[in-house]
């Protein structure tokens, strides 16, 4: 981009000459650009088509309708998101994008830095999906490092570790102050169940507690994720960390399978049935964001088949909206 086509587009946004330096000398000028024009570009309270998107998505999945939790945003476009469907469910590893969030406002408030080293213990050290073991036991690892492994490995682990160091007291108080009603926090990763000794008289024998299950919804993910992409989650500087750290999610069989030539920052959530994917979409016609949530699937593979269907059609209709 020419500099005398830069200067017109930023003075189309609403720019003075004297803030102009700062956005062509920022990090990543076009990303800002692209970013700031949207600011400024005229919004729709609601898309027109979003009436139709019920009826839709009903001829799309057929019978397998009702298994699915939908919320859809243009946010560049759009000012109220297309909700199908929205309830507490059981949020799998999607409830780790709170925690990532949680951290990184610790970060902001100056009460913790990405640098800081943590150890692992023994009680946080659990399998299922991850990349850390009992193997590193007493190893330092930074905060970025376990939020990055976290959300791109969905490691365990990693969370559990985070879920220590910030409190899970706080981390719910933390979602109850910024208006994710739907979600709470009620056990880390694979530690559900919770085993007590209790003595009668001569002898002890072992209670196993099951711990109410984790919960949220898709218009709580769907406005945590819209926040990051808006800056207005934590800060510019921590939200950007957080998308670029969901760019590069490991697990790409959902979303990014159906749309190769987009660039997704997302996460996935699966477990017993569930099968969950979300994230923030860039690409050639603009972007949008979309949260699945499928909490009882006929089948994981044609859970997924339906969630790309589902990302095809939300894709298409960004550019409906954009060519009308």
């Amino acid at each position: 981009m020419s500099l005398e086509i830069g200067v017109m587009r930023l003075s189309w946004a609403g720019y003075s000459i004297s803030e102009m330096p700062e956005v062509f000398f920022s990090a990543k000028p076009a990303d800002r650009l692209a970013r700031e024009e949207a600011k400024h570009r005229q919004k729709v309270e609601r898309g027109e088509d979003q009436a139709s998107m019920p009826a839709d998505l009903e001829v799309l999945l057929e019978e397998r309708y009702k298994d699915y939790a939908v919320y859809y945003l243009r946010p560049d476009l759009e000012e109220q998101p297309f909700i199908l469907a929205s309830r507490q469910q059981q949020p799998a590893s999607m409830i780790k994008l709170f925690v990532m969030a949680k951290a990184m406002e610790e970060v902001k408030a100056g009460n913790l830095s990405l640098d800081d080293n943590i150890s692992l213990k023994k009680e946080d050290v659990v399998g299922g999906a991850g990349k850390l073991t009992i193997y590193d036991l007493d190893k330092p690892i930074t905060v970025r490092k376990l939020i990055t492994l976290m959300i791109q490995a969905s490691d365990n682990t990693a969370t559990n570790t985070l879920i220590t160091k910030l409190g899970m007291g706080e981390i719910n108080a933390y979602l109850e102050s910024s208006g994710y009603n739907d979600t709470k926090l009620n056990h880390k990763m694979m530690l559900q169940k919770v085993e007590t000794l209790e003595k009668k008289g001569k002898r002890t024998k072992k209670v196993i507690t099951t711990l109410p299950s984790n919960i949220s919804s898709v218009q709580d993910v769907g406005t945590l994720l819209t926040r990051i992409y808006k800056h207005e989650c934590v800060g510019a500087q921590e939200d950007e960390f957080m998308i670029e750290v969901l760019k590069g999610q490991e697990d790409k069989m959902c979303f990014n399978a159906a749309l190769p030539d987009w660039q997704i920052a997302h996460k996935t959530g699966e477990y017993s049935g569930t099968f969950h994917d979300g994230g923030i979409f860039y690409g050639p016609e603009g972007n949008f964001i979309l949260v699945i949530f499928c909490e009882k699937y006929a089948g994981r593979q044609i859970a997924i088949e339906d969630m790309q269907e589902m990302a095809w059609y939300f894709a298409s209709r960004l550019s409906h909206m954009t060519n009308n």
